[in-house]
C-alpha cells in the first residue's frame, strides 16, 4: 500500500471517528413517525415496578426503529440527590410516582423555558420519554445526551 492510501485511510478513519463523538441534535418529537400506545410491549421488570405506568402513555413516536411512550408527570420532590414525579393519566390525574438522578446542571423546558432540575418546584409540569424496552427517561426521544435510570420513589 502506498504512502498516499495511508494517508487517505487514516484522514477518513479520523473524520469518521469525530463524526460518532458529535452529540446528536435534538429531532422535534413531532417530525418522527407516531406509534400506539397500545402496541408498546414495556419490559417485565418495569411493569413489575410501574403496573400503571402503562395508562399514563400520552404518545409513541419512533426514533431509529425504538419505540418511545411519552409521559406526563408532576414534580412531587426535588432533593439535591434526585427528583421524584408522579406519570398523570391522560385526564391529569396522578397514577403513580418514580424518582431519577440528573446530571448535574442538567435542564428541562417547564412553561418553554429552559430549567435546571435542582430549581424545579412542586408540581413543575414536565414531559418524558422512555423507550418501551428500558428503565430509563429522557427528554426528547431522539436525544442520548439525557437519559437517566428510572428508580423507585424516594
Amino acid at each position: 500500500m502506498n504512502t498516499r492510501c495511508l494517508i487517505s485511510a487514516s484522514l477518513l478513519l479520523g473524520l469518521s471517528t469525530v463524526a460518532l463523538a458529535a452529540p446528536m441534535t435534538a429531532t422535534d418529537p413531532e417530525s418522527l413517525p407516531k406509534g400506539s400506545c397500545t402496541d408498546l410491549k414495556f419490559s417485565a421488570a418495569f411493569l413489575a415496578k410501574y403496573p400503571k405506568a402503562p395508562a399514563a402513555c400520552q404518545e409513541v413516536r419512533i426514533q431509529n426503529g425504538t419505540k418511545y411512550a411519552k409521559f406526563s408527570a408532576k414534580v412531587f420532590l426535588v432533593d439535591p440527590e434526585f427528583v421524584t414525579v408522579s406519570f398523570l393519566n391522560v385526564a391529569g390525574d396522578p397514577l403513580t410516582t418514580f424518582s431519577f438522578k440528573p446530571r448535574p446542571g442538567a435542564v428541562v423546558k417547564v412553561g418553554g423555558k429552559d430549567v435546571k432540575y435542582s430549581d424545579l418546584k412542586k408540581d413543575d409540569a414536565l414531559t418524558f420519554w422512555m423507550p418501551e424496552d428500558g428503565l430509563k427517561v429522557r427528554t426528547n426521544p431522539a436525544s442520548t445526551d439525557d437519559a437517566w435510570q428510572v428508580l423507585p420513589p424516594r
